[in-house]
């Protein structure tokens, strides 16, 4: 028998969380963060800094 290494895993969802988005679902959501509240949170984060970065653009073009 040949020794195989363990198969790798997927890092766990929260480790891809900042920490601010981590203290906020935490607090939102306590006990219960399961990935679709992470998907929403993200998602939600993405379109405030999609609008974040769309304003920056038009103010600095002006």
């Amino acid at each position: 028998m040949t020794d195989t290494p363990p198969p790798k895993r997927r890092p766990p969802a929260r480790e891809l969380l900042t920490d601010t988005a981590a203290r906020i679902l935490a607090t939102r959501y306590p006990g219960q963060v399961r990935a679709v509240v992470i998907e929403r949170a993200l998602q939600r984060m993405a379109a405030a800094d999609q609008r974040r970065q769309r304003t920056a653009a038009r103010r600095s073009s002006t």
